[in-house]
């Protein structure tokens, strides 16, 4: 029993959206229908661009994601190292040798339990993450390419030959920055 015509459509959009598939080829495979069908559904409602958008938005959330939890690691830190100084400051009124040698203790006890909860949670000592690095640098990207794309769809005015330019540059980014080459069968819908 097949399904109806938009039902097969949304369910396309799924696929590919979700990253289950990348092709319009596996996409087609899949769901019985013809690669150059998922090719026009592709293009007639710019899964590309829906794509490429949702992966900046997600970059960018991630990005702000951790920097988040450095600023919340960092004012934790912060109050301990208040509470520390505060009784030293307390010390230097009233000497104590053995007050500032349990003082001392502390402080590198917290230095360390910091150093910890720092590499825990994939932060460095100095308060940059790679992870945070390649989020900062995946947005970037990602915004770039946006731009060059709109910059494109602007100034060339033939349909093919813009659909041309954005399949070669989204098949010549890495994979592992989110972005997969577009498919072979998608030039036959254009």
């Amino acid at each position: 029993m097949s399904r109806a015509r938009p039902e097969l459509r949304k369910e396309a959009r799924r696929l590919f959206l979700s990253g289950e598939m990348e092709t319009n080829a596996e996409v087609a495979t899949y769901l019985k229908v013809k690669a150059h069908t998922v090719g026009v559904w592709r293009r007639e409602e710019a899964w590309d661009e829906t794509k490429r958008k949702a992966e900046r938005h997600a970059a960018e959330k991630f990005a702000k994601t951790i920097a988040t939890q450095t600023v919340n690691t960092n004012l934790k830190h912060l109050k301990a190292w208040d509470v520390i100084l505060g009784r030293l400051v307390q010390t230097i009124d009233k000497p104590d040798g053995e007050a500032v040698k349990i003082l001392d203790r502390q402080a590198s006890i917290l230095e360390r339990a910091q150093r910890g909860q720092r590499l825990g949670r994939g932060l460095s000592v100095d308060g940059q993450t790679e992870e945070r690095i390649r989020a900062e640098a995946h947005a970037t990207t990602r915004h770039l390419i946006d731009l060059f794309l709109d910059t494109v769809k602007e100034c060339v005015p033939d349909e093919q030959t813009r659909d041309r330019i954005g399949e070669r540059l989204m098949a010549a980014l890495p994979r592992q920055a989110g972005v997969g080459a577009t498919d072979d069968d998608e030039s036959d819908a254009h």
